[in-house]
């Protein structure tokens, strides 16, 4: 622990060294300019063709570049004007062009960048200065819409209801707006003032260009904006949204193998064909001021695009994305806890821990039946609601509230003809609740964020591996060191606590995110009678927010009862970790570089029993040529530490130093045909070695036709893989158990491929196709020597024994005369194959209604083999029938 302390102080040190040179960084923020919105006294036809008398004057230009030569005159001219009346914002743009034969507008799904010309603003409504949403729109009519948070985050996820079109003429192309005031948020006042600004691109020179200069120096947006006055005599109205849905499923499925008690008959749960359907409803209700109120009954969760395939051989759970609608609106105000006030945080093998998870709600059960047989078991729990609250009181004061009900799941089983239902997930309730209250114009900050966890628990066999009850609670913020906002210190604080029958508690402790049961761990053991287990977790970080200097510190500390994997994600406690990054940028353009960074990084992990698990040196440097094209290059060396994870559970290993690299080289982006190259590996003499390779390329064929994708590969040689351990009390140098590790040849070939067709800006289809081959072959079994040493007794040598029969290993670790009892396990080789697919064709039939067709295909082969055969292999999988599953959804948007 004192050498952790230490390493603390010397980081504390070198940011108040670095605190020092603020002062000569500093860069002083640009006057406000006002921009002025015009009532309109008559009806705005939105076609693009901008011949109302509204727009008859002088528009708002002296847009500036900020790529590629910032602070310089656009090359091409653009104008906007701004105009209202008693329902919507109205926003006019005239875009000049020199060529108008080569303007660039190709057609892509809404929210898709179709890398082309376009048009876009935004608008701070609340004017906090912090939170916006934008809007933007191609020449082929393309958009994309979502908002900011946190002055420079992004989110896509929001989809509002607004019109727009665009025309291309001899001249350029123009763009109209209409934005009703129901998608935006602001509270009464005689006469409003909201921040605004304007985003041009123009694809073929990669310029950008704004209304007001955004430094490449620093990420911050909506503080900058200039204000929009002369909003006057309206209301804010009813904000009331309704989604009423139908959907119907057809699934067709492949029989699973049928055991030798049931041989002779049919499946009663699975007939080749289901059909089903469903309905339900979602509602956005605007609240006082800013507040929206979201609401779901029988909410249909059901993911447009599936998980990728993932062969996971750690002992830890794969954390996947959140795409359901419900959670991903709005879902800033929670995502964003612990990293406000900084533009960017860096985080050096520490990750961190999530407070709350959306997709825990709704998840596939996570009991299991007790009974051999045909089985019936569902894919995901049924939520019977939910609602959330998102905005703010005011425009310094942000909350968000969720809660969510799921029913009980039951399992199905048959059994030579005997039927058996089971409980397998309990009727639960999830609630989530965040504010944030910023002071100062945002120089300060602090928040919180609880969560609340109960289930009704009624089965023994739960008890044993569901908490029934968890609650965490954490506070955030941040605070401006200097005038210029230039240097930011944020972080978290928070704990957990979690409440269970001694069984579980004790299994809690000896899962992989705790390993309690580490034989020599002098600060954690299991506690068999505990019903309860409380622990806490903390993060700070040192960010300089703008200008060339690069620097981040941060120290951060997971104590090891802490557990969020109730509400949240959490991937292991019993950590420390501390690190500096610091490093300089050059943006002005000289010879061949647009652009130089070089940076350095040191950090080091421990546990709380003060033993250094990970320490770790790297530089790297990032540089973008005078041709667009970029490269990233990276360079590390790891030194030797202690593992106290690799033994699941067991003694400490040695982990010897290594050496790793990593290199990815992209094209210039305006190219129809765009890709990148991505290398790593890493290498260590008694570790063994890593190396993977991968192409992403991106063909835009035409105007409405998108290829992205490209394969993946890599091979890992590891000499010290985990296979399982054994207890015997004659492993005395290992603490009464056998850890058997193996030398792991892992062979991986991956591919992504998507196809976006777009027919109209909102009719479109996408094409998902993602094939897996993964093959592990496991040689020289072994098992773990010694604690704190990289050495093994392998098996077949001296006394010891080893044989394979019928794809188990039998293994005699002092051989027949000796006193120790063989033991046995299943041939850990692998040969993992599978396909996923997945087509969408959506409809926007009407503003914020929208009809999809929905295929999902699945083929998936297992064995134990650790071999690779192309053909055979290939021929394997495609001789399988695969699961398809078909879906019709049709929403009906209602603003009554």
């Amino acid at each position: 622990m004192s050498v952790f302390v230490r390493t603390c102080f010397s980081l504390v040190f070198l940011c108040l060294v670095g605190l020092t040179l603020a002062d000569v960084f500093s860069q002083s923020q640009p006057s406000q300019r006002i921009l002025t919105a015009v009532r309109s006294q008559d009806r705005i036809r939105i076609d693009g063709f901008l011949t109302e008398s509204v727009w008859d004057r002088k528009g708002e230009d002296g847009f500036v570049q900020r790529e590629p030569y910032e602070g310089a005159p656009p090359s091409e001219r653009t104008e906007v004007w701004i105009a209202y009346d008693d329902d919507a914002l109205y926003v006019a743009a005239r875009m000049e062009e020199s060529r108008p034969d080569s303007i660039i507008g190709r057609l892509a799904r809404r929210d898709s960048d179709p890398e082309s010309d376009h048009i876009g603003f935004g608008i701070d409504a609340g004017h906090d200065r912090r939170t916006a949403y934008y809007f933007i729109v191609n020449p082929a009519g393309a958009i994309r819409d979502g908002t900011f948070s946190n002055d420079t985050y992004t989110d896509e996820s929001w989809d509002g209801v607004w019109d727009v079109a665009v025309q291309v003429d001899e001249k350029g192309w123009t763009a109209e707006f209409r934005v009703p005031y129901s998608q935006l948020r602001f509270s009464k006042q005689d006469r409003y003032i909201w921040g605004i600004d304007f985003y041009r691109r123009i694809h073929r020179k990669n310029e950008e260009g704004f209304l007001v200069l955004h430094p490449r120096t620093d990420f911050l947006r909506v503080s900058r904006w200039p204000e929009l006055h002369g909003v006057e005599g309206i209301e804010p109205p009813t904000r009331v949204e309704l989604l009423p849905y139908v959907t119907a499923t057809g699934k067709f499925l492949e029989k699973p193998p049928v055991a030798s008690f049931n041989m002779g008959r049919d499946d009663p749960f699975i007939l080749g064909r289901d059909f089903f359907g469903s309905a339900g409803a979602d509602a956005r209700i605007g609240l006082d001021g800013d507040l929206t109120l979201g609401l779901s009954l029988n909410p249909d969760f059901a993911q447009v695009e599936v998980d990728p395939a993932v062969v996971n051989l750690t002992a830890y759970e794969v954390r996947y994305q959140e795409k359901r609608p419900l959670f991903t609106e709005g879902s800033s105000i929670l995502d964003n806890f612990g990293s406000g006030g900084a533009a960017t945080l860096q985080n050096f093998n520490w990750t961190n821990p999530n407070f709350f998870y959306s997709r825990r709600i709704g998840r596939s059960p996570q009991g299991s039946v007790t009974h051999q047989g045909f089985r019936d078991i569902p894919d995901r729990t049924t939520i019977l609601g939910a609602a959330k609250v998102t905005g703010r009181i005011d425009p310094t004061w942000s909350i968000a509230a969720v809660t969510a009900l799921t029913d009980r799941e039951f399992g199905r089983v048959d059994s030579a003809g005997v039927q058996f239902r089971e409980e397998i997930e309990p009727l639960t309730l999830y609630t989530a609740f965040r504010t944030l209250k910023e002071f100062n114009g945002a120089r300060q900050a602090i928040g919180v964020l609880g969560t609340f966890v109960e289930r009704d628990l009624r089965e023994s066999r739960l008890d044993a591996v569901l908490n029934r009850r968890a609650v965490s609670l954490a506070i955030d913020g941040w605070v401006f060191l200097d005038e210029e906002k230039d240097w930011v210190v944020t972080g978290w604080t928070g704990g957990t606590m979690v409440e269970g029958t001694t069984a579980r508690i004790a299994s809690l402790q000896r899962s992989a995110v705790h390993f309690f049961q580490r034989p020599d761990a002098d600060h954690v053991e299991v506690d068999a009678s505990g019903t309860t287990m409380t622990g806490w977790a903390s993060r700070v970080w040192l960010d300089r927010v703008k200008g060339n200097l690069i620097f981040n510190a941060a120290v951060g500390a997971i104590h090891p009862k802490f557990d969020a994997n109730d509400a949240g994600f959490l991937t292991n406690a019993d950590v420390l970790n501390a690190h500096l990054y610091a490093g300089y940028q050059w943006f002005e353009q000289g010879g061949l570089f647009r652009y130089r960074a070089l940076m350095g990084t040191i950090y080091r992990n421990y546990n709380f029993g003060g033993v250094a698990t990970r320490s770790k040196y790297q530089v790297a440097s990032d540089v973008q040529l005078v041709n667009f094209w970029r490269s990233f290059i990276q360079m590390g060396y790891d030194a030797t530490v202690l593992d106290d994870q690799r033994t699941r559970g067991g003694p400490l290993m040695e982990m010897p130093a290594g050496a790793d690299g990593y290199l990815q080289v992209s094209s210039d982006p305006r190219e129809a045909l765009t890709g990148s190259i991505t290398i790593q590996g890493s290498a260590s003499s008694l570790r063994g070695t890593y190396h993977s390779f991968s192409l992403n390329l991106n063909w835009r064929a035409s105007k409405t036709l998108q290829v992205q994708g490209g394969p993946t590969f890599f091979r890992l040689s590891s000499k010290a893989q985990y296979i399982s351990s054994f207890s015997d009390p004659f492993a005395v140098e290992t603490f009464g158990r056998r850890y058997v590790f193996g030398n792991l040849d892992q062979r991986q070939f991956a591919a992504a491929l998507r196809v976006n067709w777009t027919f109209t800006p909102v009719l479109s289809f996408q094409l998902y196709l993602q094939p897996l081959l993964s093959i592990g072959n496991y040689s020289t079994i072994k098992e773990f020597a010694r604690p704190r040493t990289f050495s093994f007794n392998r098996y077949g040598e001296g006394a010891s024994t080893i044989g394979l029969i019928n794809d188990r290993y039998t293994v005699d670790p002092d051989g027949e005369n000796g006193p120790a009892n063989p033991f046995s396990f299943t041939n850990p080789n692998f040969n993992f194959k599978s396909v996923r697919a997945n087509a969408v064709l959506r409809w926007e039939y009407l503003p914020g209604s929208t009809l999809y067709f929905v295929w999902t295909n699945e083929k998936v082969n297992y064995e134990i083999r650790g071999d690779f055969e192309w053909g055979r292999d290939v021929q394997t999988l495609l001789r399988d029938r695969p699961d398809n599953v078909f879906s019709v959804k049709l929403t009906y948007w209602l603003n009554p």
